[in-house]
């Protein structure tokens, strides 16, 4: 049911959260439920990219759990997932990247965390983004409604951080409080994208889009991407 919505909806790629911490994710009764899942989408021709929430305490047994992960399940790339934990963890970043790096040279890997790094200047940025392909940072507009101005400055920010990598954002498609995206927002939000030449996009979430946005959803789901918004194939054909 999950490959057929997002096949309904033209979707390319599905995220779908494989550890946290040290731990696996999305088992239930030492029974993994991500490769079914990950198994039907990818009959559907859709790419399916397995995140991760770290912490940084622990950072070669999170580099382990994510390798594990990796290797076990039926997923295209890796998504590492850092936010305010990974403060000032400059030495467990590096030793997190290159454990990984040891073991996946060649995996797609991507960063998601803030739309602002110079708002947060204590992630250790640099140590991420180098050993990393992509960098998806979660430009959320929360209690706003300008993500069009919300996403420039995102890519002004980051293009000043060396390296830039190709950059594929994640939007607001959740409610917070008594705020929520609107479906302007939304279209703002894809149609800057393509000015700005992202070979994608992504949101967040799937599960309260679907159960408390439908009309954020449909407007996800019909709006027309392009096929190649940037003549530049950053994404592997």
């Amino acid at each position: 049911a999950i490959a057929y919505t997002a096949y309904r909806a033209g979707l390319s790629h599905v995220l779908i959260k494989i550890a946290n911490g040290i731990y696996d994710y999305n088992y239930a009764n030492r029974k993994d439920l991500v490769s079914p899942v990950a198994n039907a989408l990818h009959a559907k021709g859709i790419r399916v990219w397995g995140w991760h929430y770290v912490f940084g305490d622990l950072p070669k047994d999170e580099a382990k759990a994510a390798i594990r992960q990796i290797n076990k399940l039926p997923i295209d790339g890796y998504v590492i997932d850092a936010e305010a934990q990974y403060k000032d963890k400059y030495t467990p970043c590096r030793i997190f990247m290159s454990e990984l790096r040891k073991s996946l040279p060649d995996f797609p890997i991507a960063l998601s965390s803030y739309r602002y790094p110079k708002y947060h200047l204590q992630l250790p940025w640099k140590d991420f983004l180098i050993k990393c392909d992509y960098n998806m940072p979660q430009v959320y507009w929360e209690q706003s409604h300008n993500p069009e101005d919300q996403l420039k400055r995102s890519l002004r920010e980051f293009q000043t951080i060396t390296p830039f990598k190709p950059y594929i954002p994640t939007g607001a498609a959740y409610g917070a409080s008594k705020w929520k995206p609107t479906v302007q927002d939304i279209i703002k939000f894809m149609n800057t994208s393509i000015e700005l030449k992202f070979p994608a996009v992504n949101f967040w979430s799937w599960d309260y889009c679907r159960l408390k946005l439908p009309d954020i959803w449909q407007t996800i789901a019909s709006f027309s991407w392009p096929s190649s918004p940037n003549p530049i194939k950053y994404i592997p054909e």
